[in-house]
C-alpha cells in the first residue's frame, strides 16, 4: 500500500484530519492506518479512498488527550531538550497511550528505542574527569537496588523474629494483584492512579482494623504496559484465644482478615487466587521470589517500595551505611540507637555453614516501624503483653528476645534474665514443640522441645539448679 497516496486521499477530503494526522511520527502514523483498516474489517487490497474515509471517520474517537500528544511523542530527544516545558517523562507516558492504542509492546516501539539510544549516548559524551554521566546513572541505580535489596532481606528476618511468617525458620506470603480487563484500555495515567489508590486503601482499611503487616512490593507493567502489583507480605496468622479453646467459633486470624480487605478491592483476584493457587501463595523459597519482584528493578514506569516501614526507610538506610550521622533522617535516634543500627546494619548472621543472612535486629535498632508493637519488640514487654504473643514470639522470647533487649538497650542484669525465665516457665513453655536452630541455654528452664537439624551447644539432658 501507497501511504503517500493514502495521505493524499485524506488531503483532499479532509485538511484539518490530514494537518492532525501528519503531526504523528511516520511510524504511528502507519501503525494507525493498519489499525484503522483491521478494526473496519478491510483486506490488504483494499480501495484506498474507502480506507481515508475510514481515517476519517474514526480519527475523532480517539481520546483528546491521545491527540492532543501527537506531536509530543514524535519529537526526537534533541528536540525534547529545546522545547521549554516538554520532559522526557511526559513523553514517554504519551507514548505509553500511543502503544496501547496501537497494541505493541514498548520492545516493537522504534521510536521509543531511538529516543532511548540518543539518551544514553548524550550521557555517555557527557563526562566529569574519567567518569560520564551514565556512569553515574548505572552506579547509582546498582547502589540502589543494592539498598532496597538489603533492606526487603533484613525485614524478612526481622518478621520470623516478630511471628509474622508461616514459622521461625520459613518466610511469609506472595500475592499477585491485577485491575480489571476495562482497565486494560484506559490510559496509563488513569490506571497507574486506580492501582496506587487501590493499594492505599488496602493499607488504611488494614490500619483500621488494628492489623499489623508488613512487605516489600514492586508495581510494573504488563506486556500492554497495564500496570499490576507484586506484594511480598508479612501478618500474623495464628489464631491465640482458638488454640487455648476459648471459643468454638473461628473468626479468623489477622492475615484471613487481611486478605478479605485486599479482595475487597481486588475483587476479581478472589475467584483467580482460588482458580490458581499461585495468586496468594506460601513462600517457600525467599530469595527466589524476591528475585522475581526484582527482576525489572530500575526500569521505566518500575516502581518498588515497603509496606509497614517509615517512609523515609531509603534515606534513614543510605545516611546510616554512608556514615551520615548528621543527616535529619537520623535525628530520631539516640547516639546509642545509632551506634548500634551502624553496627547491625553491616553485621550477618551466618546458617547452615556458608549461607549468611542480614541481622535480625537491624530494623528494631533503627524503631524504623510504622507499628509500635513492632518497635516495642526491642523494649521490655510484660506478662499481659506477652499472653497476646504468637506462638513463634513465644518461642523466642526465652532466649532470643532477652538477647535483644540486652543487646538494644545495654542492660545485662542476671536477675532480670531469671525473672523472664520464671515468668515463661509459669506460663509452660514447655509445651510448644517447634522446630528449633537456636538453643536456650538456661539453667532453669525445662528443655523438652522436639530439636531437629540442630547445631551449635547441645541443650542440658535433664533440669538442673
Amino acid at each position: 500500500m501507497s501511504y503517500d497516496l493514502l495521505e493524499q486521499c485524506i488531503y483532499d477530503e479532509d485538511i484539518a484530519t490530514y494537518d492532525i494526522i501528519t503531526a504523528l511520527h511516520p511510524f504511528y502514523r502507519y501503525k494507525l492506518y493498519q489499525k484503522i483498516k483491521e478494526n473496519s474489517r478491510l483486506s490488504d487490497d483494499c480501495d484506498i479512498q474507502e480506507l481515508a474515509l475510514n481515517v476519517i471517520r474514526m480519527l475523532p474517537r480517539l481520546k483528546k488527550s491521545v491527540i492532543d500528544s501527537f506531536e509530543i511523542i514524535s519529537l526526537f530527544y534533541g528536540e525534547i531538550r529545546q522545547h521549554h516545558g516538554i520532559t522526557t517523562q511526559q513523553a514517554n507516558k504519551a507514548r505509553i497511550n500511543m502503544r496501547k492504542i496501537l497494541s505493541i509492546s514498548r520492545d516493537d516501539d522504534e521510536v521509543q528505542k531511538q529516543f532511548d539510544t540518543d539518551k544514553k549516548n548524550r550521557y555517555s559524551r557527557l563526562k566529569y574527569g574519567k567518569y560520564s554521566v551514565q556512569d553515574s546513572i548505572d552506579k547509582k541505580l546498582s547502589n540502589n537496588r543494592s539498598r532496597d535489596w538489603h533492606i526487603a532481606t533484613s525485614l524478612n528476618e526481622s518478621m520470623k523474629f516478630a511471628g509474622l511468617t508461616q514459622s521461625p525458620i520459613e518466610s511469609g506470603w506472595f500475592i499477585t494483584l491485577t485491575l480489571p480487563s476495562k482497565y486494560r484500555s484506559l490510559s496509563y495515567e488513569q490506571c497507574i492512579e486506580e492501582v496506587n489508590n487501590r493499594l492505599n486503601n488496602i493499607k488504611k482499611y488494614a490500619e483500621r482494623s488494628g492489623i499489623v503487616w508488613t512487605g516489600t512490593y514492586v508495581i510494573e507493567l504488563h506486556k500492554d504496559e497495564t500496570p499490576h502489583i507484586h506484594i511480598i507480605y508479612y501478618v500474623n496468622d495464628f489464631d491465640i484465644m482458638k488454640s487455648q479453646g476459648l471459643r468454638c467459633e473461628k473468626i479468623g486470624t489477622d492475615k484471613q482478615k487481611l486478605e478479605k480487605i485486599i479482595f475487597k478491592f481486588f475483587k476479581e483476584e478472589e475467584l483467580r487466587a482460588e482458580v490458581n493457587g499461585l495468586i496468594n501463595q506460601e513462600i517457600t523459597y525467599f530469595e527466589r521470589v524476591l528475585s522475581y519482584i526484582f527482576k525489572d528493578y530500575g526500569k521505566p514506569n518500575t516502581r518498588h517500595g515497603f509496606i509497614g516501614l517509615r517512609r523515609d526507610i531509603r534515606s534513614v538506610w543510605n545516611n546510616l551505611y554512608l556514615g551520615n550521622y548528621g543527616h535529619k533522617s537520623l535525628s530520631y535516634l539516640s547516639d546509642d540507637r545509632l551506634w548500634k543500627s551502624k553496627k547491625y546494619i553491616h553485621s550477618y548472621e551466618r546458617i547452615h555453614g556458608d549461607i549468611k543472612v542480614p541481622c535480625s535486629l537491624t530494623l528494631f535498632a533503627l524503631r524504623c516501624f510504622k507499628s509500635d508493637k513492632l518497635n516495642h519488640l526491642g523494649g521490655e514487654i510484660s506478662l499481659s503483653e506477652y499472653n497476646e504473643l504468637s506462638m513463634f514470639e513465644k518461642m523466642k522470647y526465652n532466649k532470643k528476645h532477652i538477647e535483644m533487649y540486652e543487646l538494644l538497650n545495654k542492660k545485662k542484669s542476671t536477675n532480670k534474665i531469671r525473672k523472664y525465665n520464671k515468668t515463661l516457665k509459669l506460663l509452660n513453655v514447655n509445651s510448644v514443640f517447634v522446630y528449633l536452630y537456636l538453643y536456650i541455654n538456661t539453667k532453669i528452664v525445662y528443655c523438652n522441645f522436639i530439636i531437629e537439624k540442630a547445631r551449635g551447644q547441645p541443650p542440658p539432658g535433664e533440669r538442673t539448679g
